[in-house]
């Protein structure tokens, strides 16, 4: 795959010089490998050929990072054509079918929409957000892309003091999807609140691993995320708090749930806490299982067949995420679509 993209970069006119030197650094640093843990169950090397026309081209006011810290991060900035910087005001709606390295600024109360509409088949979409003092983000990340579609997302959220943030993810579609969601409390008073809700089917690959880094105390974190795996899909989630020195008065909570519904599905959860603070209150936890036969068994007795108990039940299940969309059309169109999955 490495080949395959620094041979479409490079036949690129004019290839600039900040974009050359991602693409050396994506050379020296390479991609992650299933050797690190953060990478344990997905696995890169099964992304397909990339085609030129996957490529954005350069931009002017783009600009370039100093430094990497890893392939993955030099590789969205090559094929991105470099780093834009924006201000989030009010709602915002951006596209995460095609590839986008962003720099946000978020200064007062605003809804920023992540939404995949381009028909693109690989597609990275990486993102720094800076939520600014007492400032509120609501945000929303929708993707149902197409069933041969690739996707690798990352978005890191720094908070300042008494920011705010409410964050829902909904994963439906696609071929392979990797995305990552890092939430770090810079200042005290901070909040954030996670949801979301993965639904593989088929033969996807679909890894959500989120971070949460409590650096400042008086903070409090919330995170909820649903897992649904049908068919011979294969679903990972991996969420991390690191509660670190000096963030006393922490309140951290994780609560992760999977369906798996197939003999031949696979969801690999795993919640992970690390405190090295004394004053503190957090919970983690995952659940693992199959549809509750005896709910089954009564839905049919009031009517209902066997199928249209089980969708129901899945429906419930999936609701707790999806009813936190405020938006109402967008709430209706994803729950139209996840509903669509089932039959």
């Amino acid at each position: 795959m490495l080949n395959n993209i620094t041979t479409a970069i490079e036949k690129l006119p004019a290839l600039p010089a900040g974009r050359r030197a991602a693409l050396d650094a994506l050379r020296s640093h390479g991609l992650p490998t299933t050797s690190e843990e953060d990478w344990k169950y997905t696995d890169l090397s099964k992304l397909d050929t990339l085609a030129i026309e996957d490529v954005a081209p350069s931009i002017e006011n783009h600009d370039f990072p100093a430094a990497y810290d890893c392939g993955l991060d030099a590789l969205n900035t090559a094929l991105a054509g470099g780093r834009q910087t924006r201000t989030i005001e009010g709602r915002v709606e951006l596209d995460t079918g095609k590839h986008q390295r962003l720099r946000l600024q978020v200064n007062r109360d605003a809804q920023l929409i992540l939404d995949d509409r381009t028909a693109s088949r690989f597609a990275t979409f990486f993102a720094a957000i800076d939520i600014a003092p007492n400032a509120r983000l609501r945000l929303l990340r929708i993707q149902n892309a197409a069933a041969d579609a690739q996707r690798l997302t990352r978005l890191k959220v720094a908070l300042r003091r008494d920011a705010r943030l409410e964050a829902i993810t909904v994963d439906l579609g696609g071929a392979f999807l990797r995305h990552d969601l890092d939430i770090t409390f810079d200042e005290p008073g901070a909040e954030a609140q996670l949801h979301g809700l993965y639904l593989a089917r088929g033969a996807t690959h679909v890894d959500n691993h989120t971070r949460i880094d409590h650096r400042a105390a008086h903070c409090l974190s919330r995170e909820t995320y649903r897992g649904i795996a049908v068919d011979k899909a294969r679903a990972v989630f991996n969420g991390k708090i690191v509660v670190h020195p000096g963030a006393q008065k922490t309140d951290s909570e994780q609560r992760v749930g999977n369906l798996i519904l197939s003999k031949g599905a696979e969801v690999n959860a795993k919640p992970e806490l690390e405190i090295y603070a004394d004053d503190v209150k957090c919970a983690h936890g995952a659940t693992f299982g199959q549809l509750d036969e005896d709910a089954v068994f009564y839905l049919r007795s009031r009517g209902l067949d066997a199928d249209a108990a089980r969708r129901l039940l899945i429906s419930a299940f999936a609701h707790e995420i999806l009813d936190r969309i405020d938006d109402e059309a967008i709430r209706d169109r994803v729950t139209r679509e996840f509903e669509a999955q089932l039959k």
